[in-house]
């Protein structure tokens, strides 16, 4: 392979405006950088201090890239073995703590192979993601209720729910964090609710440049699953996102979660690539 060069970038504003055309190659999986990172440059929150953000090029241009930020979380895209090397070599150098990986299968092993040798960590498989995007006008389902805008009362609930859905999934994640950010949401109209005589489910997204959007979190309270809140409430968001003038619309699954899977290939979702979550835990002895 030719002479890598890796790129630190000094914030995010640099890495979309060097890293955006190869990001927007493989849009589906890298939205999950494409978003939060283009937030960061366009709407920054105090919590995006120290995030990092880093590109690998040889002599034909950009071949690879990867995000980490104050979640702890690394998210690398597609790149050959020596470039994730590269990067999770530099991350070691600097002397970042993270929590946890996500990325393509190969290039997950590539980084956790340089990452134990430089830090004795071990990975363990949290999540096997996959990725979707909306084919067509989606299916939107019957179910009583009907999908709008949070009132003020409703945002300490709505954030309750938010702290819910990641101890749900087991992710370790700062509450107080958790909180701001969905307050930050909220404030930025990028919340629904499902109202059914009352706030029964929520569900998030975010805009990116290009006319994308990724739906997340979905979440329907315990006591009134299985109703098919979820199902009208995705698909009545995506329907009116479309209409709003929305080129694509994406979200990921936990690979083991069938119900999840099928209510949103029901709706028209297809798959269109795997990520997988690993957590790093001390090595045993």
């Amino acid at each position: 392979m030719t002479s890598l060069r890796l790129t630190v970038h000094d914030d995010a504003a640099q890495f979309m405006a060097t890293a955006e055309p190869f990001l927007r190659v493989a849009e589906a999986e890298n939205s999950v950088i494409i978003l939060p990172v283009g937030r960061m440059a366009t709407m920054p929150n105090e919590d995006d201090a120290g995030s990092y953000f880093a590109s690998v090029t040889d002599a034909a241009g950009m071949i690879g890239a990867a995000f980490a930020g104050a979640s702890g979380s690394v998210l690398i895209t597609a790149a050959p073995d020596a470039a994730v090397t590269l990067i999770a070599n530099d991350i070691a150098d600097r002397g970042r703590s993270l929590k946890s990986l996500v990325g393509p299968l190969p290039q997950c092993e590539a980084f956790v192979r340089t990452w134990r040798q430089r830090t004795g960590q071990a990975h363990v498989l949290r999540f096997h993601l996959r990725h979707f995007e909306l084919a067509g006008d989606p299916l939107v389902s019957e179910a009583p209720g009907a999908l709008r805008l949070p009132e003020p009362s409703e945002h300490a609930l709505i954030a309750d729910w938010h702290v819910a859905f990641f101890d749900e999934l087991g992710l370790p994640d700062d509450q107080a964090r958790a909180r701001r950010n969905l307050a930050r949401r909220i404030e930025r109209g990028f919340v629904r609710l499902w109202d059914d005589g009352g706030a029964v489910a929520f569900v998030g997204f975010g805009q990116g440049g290009a006319g994308i959007v990724r739906i997340a979190p979905v979440y329907t309270l315990p006591r009134y699953r299985g109703r098919g809140y979820a199902s009208a409430m995705v698909g009545e968001l995506a329907r009116q996102l479309l209409q709003a003038g929305t080129r694509a619309i994406f979200l990921t699954t936990d690979v083991a979660n069938p119900s999840s899977n099928g209510i949103y290939q029901r709706i028209g979702f297809r798959p269109v690539a795997d990520h997988f979550h690993f957590d790093f835990v001390a090595s045993p002895a």
